[in-house]
């Protein structure tokens, strides 16, 4: 793994077959913070209004000491989970994203390449603490500004990288066969079932950038007859065109609508 001049994130396999990823800089980081911050100056308001009427109902009781210690111990509670668990709840349900960083098309990665798993996101959101203090993230920008991957310290903790998503290009685009699922596909269906929103990603991810790589072919078949191990299927393809087409089969297959 290595950083290029031109704020590139490079994840080299032990076929020597490269992907890139370009860093997501500062600026970038900054405007997915501020989106994601006005959703929770929305939640805040919601949190007010909520304890607006909860405090004007309680007020036709007395409340002993204990319940209204509770209560505030809720209170303080529900505040630190909008501030924090915010960010943790998407990045686990969104695959590493939350809506801000979404809109600004980046996503959380480990720095091998894959995917945000949820131990990562958990150590990444608890070390937000103090990368936000004293205040609007003092410490964590400052961190970023003395390396060169943009990390804050929740990102050296977890080993993560927040990165720059390229247009997507429809799996349309990547296959040479028509849009529908071909007849000869049908039959994974079941099996690629057995797969998980991971296993997809990585298969699409590949063959969108395929075409950038000098020699794909390796990873072509190492990636098909991984996934078809994971889905206990006999024909492991071994040849580059085998598994270039077992792979667009699979997504095809999985992307399928359930019901069809």
């Amino acid at each position: 793994m290595e950083f290029t001049p031109t704020d590139q994130f490079v994840v080299e396999t032990p076929e020597n077959i490269r992907f890139g990823y370009d860093v997501a800089d500062i600026g970038s980081r900054f405007l997915a913070v501020l989106l994601d911050s006005l959703i929770q100056g929305v939640l805040y308001i919601l949190l007010l209004l909520a304890i607006v009427i909860i405090t004007q109902q309680l007020a036709r009781i007395e409340l002993p000491d204990w319940a209204a210690q509770l209560l505030a111990v809720l209170l303080i509670l529900v505040l630190f989970m909008i501030q924090f668990g915010y960010f943790l709840f998407f990045e686990l349900v969104m695959n590493g994203q939350t809506p801000g960083k979404r809109l600004l098309h980046l996503r959380v990665i480990k720095e091998n390449g894959y995917p945000l798993a949820p131990l990562d996101a958990i150590i990444r959101n608890m070390v937000r603490v103090i990368d936000f203090f004293p205040f609007a993230y003092g410490v964590g920008v400052i961190v970023m500004f003395f390396n060169k991957r943009a990390k804050r310290l929740g990102d050296f903790a977890a080993g993560t990288l927040v990165v720059k998503m390229r247009d997507q290009v429809k799996l349309q685009q990547l296959a040479t066969t028509s849009q529908a699922l071909k007849p000869t596909a049908a039959p994974l269906l079941a099996d690629a079932h057995r797969l998980d929103e991971n296993d997809i990603e990585l298969a699409e991810t590949f063959l969108q950038r395929r075409a950038q790589m000098s020699d794909p072919a390796p990873l072509t078949v190492q990636i098909a007859q991984r996934l078809a191990k994971k889905m206990a299927r006999a024909d492991v393809p071994v040849t580059p065109t085998a598994a270039l087409t077992f792979l667009q089969d699979v997504v095809n297959a999985y992307r399928a609508p359930r019901g069809s």
